[in-house]
């Protein structure tokens, strides 16, 4: 029989985090208060509120059911309700 296999180690350089590792690095970094609202999949702040199921009655909107979203994930096609 032949001998056991030798290990190779391939020299380069190190794999890059994912998008939610780096963006989770970012916010630890960054000072953090308790009224903030963050992005937990890009770590952005800017946010926007939708409402779906609006109701017009006498001109006023009525009804509906609120959502909070990051606007640069909606930016790049993506839907990530923080709250």
């Amino acid at each position: 029989m032949t001998g056991k296999p030798t290990l190779h180690v391939i020299e380069g350089a190190a794999k890059d985090d994912e998008p939610r590792q780096k963006a989770r690095k970012v916010m630890q970094k960054r000072p953090q208060a308790a009224h903030l609202l963050r992005c937990h999949r890009c770590g952005g702040g800017e946010v926007f509120e939708t409402k779906v199921g609006v109701i017009y009655k006498n001109g006023k909107a009525s009804g509906g059911t609120k959502q909070h979203l990051c606007a640069s994930c909606f930016m790049r096609g993506e839907r990530v309700v923080l709250c």
